[in-house]
């Protein structure tokens, strides 16, 4: 498979190593020593050829070192990144909502030259923004794995609030990502992911960090009923997102795709297919009915990425 970026390595740990707390995103990212050189990183082997093809595509590595730490570099580095590309002429960031997701993992927005405004290329936006999403949707999983067992309804507030920051910086990426025009996505982009650059079928649906944050959205939303009823403001904000980050998908996909077939689906037009399945996205988020046994689906049928 050929890889579509020279960028280093994004290092993130299995999203099934996640913590389940967000009090440890925020220790790592308080730590003095964290911007010191690291060791090198060993690279964990992936058992799923899909998965391990698509990190591959984004030069994504998995590894066995402490999961907080390294989501905490991945979130400082691809936000730095991304924000250098996504800010207008009088340098303020097009996309405020990374700030705040960035202050819900507990970490101080990079100053300097760092943050400077800067362009990029087509690739550059696709992969970058690509990777901040990765590692955002990490951070999801650790709010949504707090609030499932914060023992109490604040601390599941908490929880859930920080799902949404990092959801709506989500969308925010996925807008960033696809800041160019249907002719790069067509010259550019979309060969890059169809054979024989890359597997056939090669879809967002693929990412590891996605399977994982389906089953814990599925998770909490099989939770939710039994929850104080404190919650429920916070639990709908997090579907309104839920539905922000769905719109934020679409208008990409209408604008580079339109009517046309999705990579994984052939002829199924891309956009019928994202209608579908953030309607399963929001069914996750439900109670389950009254008299059945709670079930998940298979959450490799239920996307939240970019790929089409």
């Amino acid at each position: 498979m050929t890889q579509m970026t020279d960028e280093s390595v994004l290092w993130l740990a299995p999203p099934q190593h996640l913590p389940h707390d967000l009090a440890t995103l925020r220790e790592a990212a308080d730590r003095l020593d964290r911007h010191h050189p690291a060791p090198d990183h060993r690279r964990l082997p992936e058992r799923d050829p899909r998965e391990a093809a698509f990190d591959e595509f984004f030069a994504v590595a998995r590894c066995a070192c402490t999961p907080a730490l390294l989501l905490i570099d991945a979130l400082d580095d691809t936000l730095a990144t991304v924000r250098a590309f996504s800010r207008n002429p009088d340098g303020s960031l097009t996309e405020p909502d990374l700030d705040l997701a960035a202050h819900a993992a507990g970490l101080i927005p990079r100053t300097g030259l760092s943050e400077s405004r800067t362009q990029a290329t087509v690739r550059q936006r696709w992969i970058q923004g690509h990777r901040l999403f990765f590692a955002l949707t990490q951070a999801t999983v650790i709010a949504l794995r707090h609030a499932l067992r914060a023992p109490s309804p604040a601390g599941s507030a908490l929880g859930l609030e920080s799902a949404a920051h990092f959801l709506r910086a989500s969308a925010s990426a996925l807008r960033i990502t696809a800041s160019f025009d249907a002719q790069a996505y067509h010259d550019t982009v979309r060969p890059s992911m169809a054979p024989p650059q890359a597997p056939r079928g090669f879809s967002g649906l693929w990412s590891a960090d996605h399977r994982v944050l389906v089953q814990s959205l599925r998770e909490w939303g099989l939770a939710a009923p039994a929850r104080s009823s404190i919650l429920r403001p916070a639990h709908r904000r997090l579907v309104e997102v839920l539905t922000d980050v769905h719109h934020a998908h679409v208008g990409v996909c209408s604008r580079f795709v339109g009517s046309g077939p999705s990579l994984l689906r052939g002829a199924e037009p891309g956009v019928q297919v994202l209608d579908r399945l953030c309607q399963r996205r929001r069914t996750a988020l439900d109670a389950a009915p009254d008299g059945r046994p709670a079930q998940l689906r298979d959450a490799r049928n239920e996307d939240l990425t970019l790929h089409h």
